[in-house]
């Protein structure tokens, strides 16, 4: 039995952001995650990158500030939407393409500042203006959280490699979560508790509303509500690959991949390929999308290996029939889920609100804030930039049910079209904060 002031289930940016502030405030907190350290979907995914986008001041700044001690940890580069691997001059004519010597498509002009990389919208980079990512390597941003953590360990605790399986509820209040690795378990008691596991699978099992897939323009009249209504944002399989001393190697297929044409099979052909360079000079290569996300929760539990399997396809192709010879495949992430569950809290962001851009919530207080493009991948895809940043209110991480129970990760109180643009890292880092701000607070 572990007792403790607020107990945290997910380890990634809304996780993490929670954790910091709270801690930083004198908090006595455990965190709970299924994976082997911090980091989510940012690190065991794959998605270790910061896309353009505006965010309030904390701590994302000392995350840089630790990077950029550390040798080829981490740079900006410049993001070129939609360019993918064709060369401007060249168009799609793949016989004048050459991946040795244009490698990526996504990232093409290496160097900037990290403040260049803090907006996204139309207002703040004009509309012709660069857009700036910041790209970095998962073990060393582990380092740089431990770092961070390290002065405030008396009040600080982790359970790495432990699933959430069941909580106890009582009296309008959740009283306790029960957590397993293997045939170990443990009961966690805590004053409040928040739910960051992306799929809010506390949230779900202690009884709160939620939701999955699109709204209908009958739900909250959004503009943008005329996708089919079974639709999930798309999965993305990330994948890393690393130059040979052979100009000309090419990738054998896992003698487990079935023997069948790379570029056509299983979807892996129809999707785009987006790449970034990370600072060593290996690429990271982002497979949009990899499934559908309505088909990858429909295989379950084949979902990984159907997965994998269009990650190799779509590999063979690109080295055999779009000249990226020359590199070799040397790891495949996690899943990057995007969109699954989402709360329905006491405010449900809409689409209408984002492109408000800053407003008068009449709330308690902005957690966030956010300008990143409303992005779906798959079935109804879109990308379609916003004018102005917009702002995230703490009743988007409140749950209607109970007092004592928030949510602060990509599963909060957002409808389809705004979970595609909120769901961004540093967006979701900043809402940690602010919901562990709040509990701060009420436990004073």
């Amino acid at each position: 039995m572990i007792k403790t002031q607020v107990c945290i289930i997910g380890a990634g940016a809304g996780g993490i952001g929670c954790a910091y502030r709270l801690i930083k405030n004198g908090v006595g907190v455990v965190v709970v995650d299924k994976n082997a350290d911090f980091g989510g979907t940012m690190v065991f995914g794959g998605v270790d990158g910061w896309e353009p986008g505006v965010s309030l001041d904390g701590l994302h700044l000392l995350i840089r500030n630790e990077l950029e001690r550390m040798p080829q940890a981490a740079h900006t580069v410049e993001v070129v939407p939609n360019l993918n691997i064709f060369d401007r001059t060249a168009g799609r004519d793949w016989s004048r393409h050459s991946f040795a010597e244009r490698p990526w498509g996504y990232s093409m002009n290496m160097g900037g500042e990290y403040e260049e990389t803090l907006g996204r919208c139309t207002s703040i980079r004009g509309v012709d203006g660069a857009m700036k990512r910041y790209q970095f390597e998962g073990d060393a941003f582990i380092r740089a959280i431990h770092n961070i953590f390290e002065p405030y360990g008396d009040n600080f605790n982790t359970l790495f490699g432990y699933k959430y399986k069941s909580c106890r509820t009582e009296g309008g209040k959740v009283v306790s979560v029960i957590v397993a690795r293997g045939d170990s378990e443990e009961e966690i008691f805590a004053d409040y508790f928040v739910d960051a596991s992306g799929d809010i699978v506390l949230a779900r099992d202690a009884g709160c509303d939620y939701t999955i897939g699109t709204e209908g323009k009958e739900d909250f009249g959004e503009p943008s509500a005329d996708l089919p209504n079974d639709a999930i944002n798309g999965v993305t399989y990330v994948f890393r690959i690393a130059k040979t001393d052979d100009p000309e190697h090419i990738d054998a297929l896992p003698e487990w991949v079935e023997d069948r044409d790379g570029w056509g099979a299983s979807n892996a052909g129809n999707c785009v390929a987006c790449f970034v360079e990370y600072p060593c000079g290996d690429i990271n290569v982002n497979m949009l999308p990899t499934i559908d996300g309505r088909e990858y929760l429909a295989l379950g539990d084949r979902a990984d290996e159907a997965c994998r399997l269009r990650v190799y396809l779509h590999w063979q192709g690109l080295q055999q029939k779009r000249n990226m010879k020359g590199y070799t495949l040397t790891h495949i992430f996690d899943a990057g889920i995007r969109e699954s569950y989402r709360l329905r809290g006491k405010y449900i962001l809409r689409e209408q609100d984002l492109r408000r851009g800053h407003v008068d919530f009449k709330t308690e207080r902005v957690v966030a804030i956010a300008d990143h493009a409303l992005d779906i991948h798959g079935k109804g895809g879109m990308c379609r930039e916003l004018e102005y940043p917009y702002e995230i209110p703490i009743e988007c991480a409140m749950t209607k049910e109970f007092d004592n129970l928030l949510v602060a990760c990509r599963g909060a109180s957002f409808s389809h079209i705004a979970a595609s643009s909120a769901r961004l890292s540093r967006a979701m880092m900043s809402m940690g904060e602010g919901v562990g701000e709040y509990i701060s607070e009420k436990l004073r």
